[in-house]
């Protein structure tokens, strides 16, 4: 969800970049885990540049906000927040067997590449060959968690 850049100030503080959509994710009380470790989220104070100044319980030295630098910051998949119905994490997407609504299995999806307009889901044929869906109403008909597959319909130019 975010990358711990660096130490900021002497108490233990540390400036992150997040890579989260969802500012909740950070908030104060909220477990997380960096560099092998748990901890708990003291306060979160996003900054103009896009960085925040995060607290955790038990960094409170520079010394020990050094040692949590460059780690990347990880959180339980069951503590996410509920998204609105027909928006997904990536995390609960990669995985998913994709299925034509011709009945066709594809593969599963790999990644989900973040383009700026629409996610590209990439799918791992059986064949060994790579399927760039895009994630547009057109394409994807149905997402199915529970039984672990999506339904596509493959416009012209998809594979």
């Amino acid at each position: 969800m975010a990358r711990l850049v660096r130490p900021h100030g002497l108490d233990g503080a540390l400036r992150m970049r997040s890579y989260s959509d969802n500012p909740r994710r950070f908030q104060a009380g909220q477990p997380l885990a960096a560099g092998g470790r748990e901890y708990r989220i003291l306060s979160c104070q996003p900054l103009p540049d896009g960085h925040a100044i995060l607290r955790l319980d038990g960094v409170h030295s520079v010394a020990a906000a050094r040692i949590l630098a460059g780690e990347w910051v990880y959180a339980a998949a069951d503590t996410a927040p509920e998204l609105p119905p027909g928006e997904y994490y990536h995390f609960q997407l990669v995985g998913l067997t994709v299925i034509t609504d011709a009945g066709e299995t594809l593969g599963q999806i790999r990644e989900v590449l973040a383009t700026g307009s629409n996610d590209v889901y990439v799918v791992d044929a059986a064949d060994g060959s790579e399927i760039l869906l895009p994630a547009i109403e057109q394409v994807i008909r149905e997402v199915n968690l529970p039984a672990g597959r999506m339904l596509v319909h493959l416009i012209g130019g998809l594979r």
